[in-house]
């Protein structure tokens, strides 16, 4: 899905439109991006950066940074709760559990490497599997030495007195420099890829559960949330044009009929989720949807997010019930895999095998 982008063309605006939809008017926040930014970093001899670092440290980097965005406010956020309990004043309120902690630094250094960041670029993940199979409980213990800190403000540089550059990439890993590890991370950002000047469209987030033309509605914003980061569950999603060609009206009804047949069962409801990302309006970051300028569908499936699987023949959209079935039997965990198997079994002719582009009802 990522094409090669050639010139680095600077145009980062904010721009607010109203989209009409029925009779109500829905505001949508507009972020629009570099067009032609360079998307590579340039790397000389040994595979070193304009920074002189390895891959194995700019890996690093590029691991603690996606960390980051999601550990610590969730940490912080906990923090916040145990002030607010200490503050009670009671025996049992003053006493301080920092193993409230482990569970959730646990679970995201865990998943680290299958973050929408990395685990796309085959490199970085090899790097940091390697990394955290060597390393995993030392980078552990460096959130929890955090906490225990007190979680100092690392944004005021070395007047906070912590640097993740050096606890992690260096201490816990050894995966840069001395000399590299000395600097705060913020002072990599500009690689020369024009990464930190790009920014992407996403409308507003939707609240959790909502449905659009019986799909689920994923935005830029939401997409690792909704799509990737719930490891129990398959997912389908469907990048699309809803206002280019016949493809969106072709592929609809198979992957809405697919939605329905997993939900109206009691027993499979929750364990297969189709979702719709609207390129019109959504510049998916990558991974996912690097300059998407066509049509994908994917799955994550369960326990193993990190390896999606991409249907090679997307055939125009002509998509039937039964392919869908086949594609998910191939590609989910066993246990969807077998219930697709038997709905391809079981299920009568007439939805399997509805071809909507063969009716007149179907024409756009």
């Amino acid at each position: 899905m990522a094409a090669a982008w050639r010139a680095a063309v600077l145009v980062v605006a904010c721009v607010f439109v109203a989209l009409l939809r029925g009779s109500g008017v829905e505001g949508v926040q507009v972020i629009s991006r570099p067009l032609d930014a360079p998307t590579t970093t340039p790397l000389f001899a040994g595979g070193k950066d304009v920074f002189g670092r390895t891959p194995r440290c700019r890996t690093c980097h590029m691991v603690v940074n996606s960390i980051n965005q999601r550990l610590v406010p969730a940490l912080l956020k906990m923090k916040a709760k145990e002030e607010k309990r200490f503050a009670r004043g009671d025996a049992a309120s003053r006493r301080i559990d920092y193993g409230v902690y482990t569970e959730t630094v646990e679970q995201f250094i865990n998943n680290a490497c299958t973050t929408q960041d990395l685990f796309h670029i085959k490199t970085v993940r090899r790097n940091c599997q390697e990394m955290m199979e060597e390393h995993e409980e030392e980078v552990n213990a460096v959130y929890s030495r955090w906490i225990k800190k007190g979680a100092p403000d690392f944004h005021q540089g070395a007047a906070s007195g912590w640097s993740w550059n050096w606890e992690v990439c260096y201490k816990a890993t050894q995966s840069c420099s001395e000399e590299l590890a000395m600097h705060a991370l913020e002072e990599f950002d500009d690689d020369g890829s024009g990464a930190s000047e790009r920014k992407y469209r996403s409308e507003p987030v939707p609240s959790v559960g909502t449905k659009r033309d019986g799909l689920y509605q994923v935005v830029a914003g939401s997409f690792f949330d909704v799509l990737v980061k719930d490891d129990a569950v398959d997912t389908l999603a469907y990048v699309g044009f809803p206002n280019k060609g016949r493809f969106h009206g072709h592929i609809m009804p198979a992957l809405a009929k697919v939605q329905e047949l997993f939900e109206q069962n009691a027993t499979l409801r929750g364990t297969v989720m189709v979702g719709m990302v609207d390129a019109e309006m959504n510049d998916v970051p990558p991974p996912y949807g690097t300059d998407t300028k066509t049509p994908t569908l994917c799955l994550y499936p369960a326990g193993n997010k990190g390896w999606p699987r991409y249907i090679s023949d997307l055939n125009d959209g002509q998509l039937t019930v039964y392919d869908v079935l086949f594609f998910m039997k191939n590609t989910s965990s066993q246990r969807t895999a077998r219930v697709a198997m038997a709905f391809m079994l079981e299920l009568p002719d007439h939805v399997l095998h509805s071809k909507v582009w063969d009716s007149e009802d179907g024409e756009l």
